[in-house]
């Protein structure tokens, strides 16, 4: 952003944040899941496998994660800590999403088993990684996953390797990928507890962490000038959170669950709505609204799809 750019949306980028009940929003969200449990070690649990999952309709990934937490009996730790894939397997009949198979889902799982049969927590395991000179939780989180992932998967498949399906559920930034739902997870455990995000892993740094890059956090990105990258990667999602510091640097991410329920609830749609325009309090610094509201001429931004 340019300097004018910061000038225009510092106000009204605070004001947004501080006016909007954002909370009375988390039944709509993912993060309601794990907030069912008060054990931190369960909290960790539930968060990972509800992030890992969050793509698509928030009622049909809830729904086939529920189906997992029904397996559980309200106890995901224990259930973990004594997890006998042989015993378990029979109970994941019949339980996919999207694109994961059944075996990708009960291999998660056997992999989440195998971290708290490990390492005693994620938070442990996550937070045994994670380096205070690094300018941020990418190299942290490409461990981690590097980790995960080099589980032996054979007891699940029959053989080495990780399937598509499975991989989906493993993104790392060392290839590349924004990482949205892991970077959402991250978000929940490492921003301070403000009835929406947990604080649990208090050792790390909240202005360490990368905005969860979804359509949502695209596109509104883009009409604040936020953004000026194309392509929604780690690279779109580091200057994102670069712009958000520079109104508050050491908690940019508390602006997050904000700007995507924007979208999420349909107060800043897709198509241009003039009269949703004009109530809405980042009008100011909006390209997108000014031109619906006919304070300036030009076409609307191009659309951006995440999967």
């Amino acid at each position: 952003m340019t300097s004018k750019q910061k000038e225009r949306l510092a106000p009204l980028i605070k004001s947004f944040f501080q006016s909007h009940p954002h909370a009375e929003r988390i039944k709509a969200d993912p993060v309601e899941l794990p907030h069912r449990y008060t054990d931190p070690r369960e909290i960790e649990l539930v968060g990972w496998l509800a992030a890992a999952l969050a793509y698509g309709r928030v009622d049909l990934f809830k729904a086939a994660v529920e189906k997992i937490l029904a397996l559980m009996e309200g106890r995901p730790y224990s259930y973990l800590a004594r997890f006998d894939p042989v015993r378990e397997r029979p109970r994941f009949k019949g339980i996919y999403y999207r694109l994961n198979s059944t075996d990708d889902l009960f291999c998660f799982i056997y992999m989440m088993s195998r971290v708290v049969q490990r390492f005693g927590s994620v938070g442990a395991l996550f937070r045994s990684l994670y380096r205070e000179e690094e300018e941020d939780l990418g190299p942290t989180l490409s461990r981690f996953i590097g980790i995960v992932s080099s589980i032996d998967s054979r007891p699940v498949y029959g053989k080495k390797g990780i399937p598509d399906g499975l991989r989906q559920l493993l993104s790392s930034p060392a290839q590349g990928s924004a990482c949205k739902r892991m970077n959402l997870y991250l978000r929940w455990m490492v921003r301070p507890s403000d009835g929406i995000d947990f604080g649990l892993w208090r050792e790390v740094p909240p202005g360490k962490l990368i905005i969860p890059l979804d359509t949502h956090i695209v596109r509104i990105s883009r009409y604040l000038g936020l953004t000026r990258r194309k392509s929604p990667d780690w690279k779109m999602a580091k200057e994102i959170t670069q712009s958000l510091k520079a109104f508050d640097p050491l908690d940019p991410l508390k602006y997050d669950f904000g700007l995507c329920h924007l979208g999420i609830s349909g107060a800043c749609p897709i198509e241009r709505d003039r009269e949703k325009c004009r109530a809405c309090s980042l009008l100011d610094g909006c390209r997108r609204g000014r031109r619906a509201v006919g304070a300036i001429q030009g076409l609307p931004l191009p659309s951006i799809t995440i999967s």
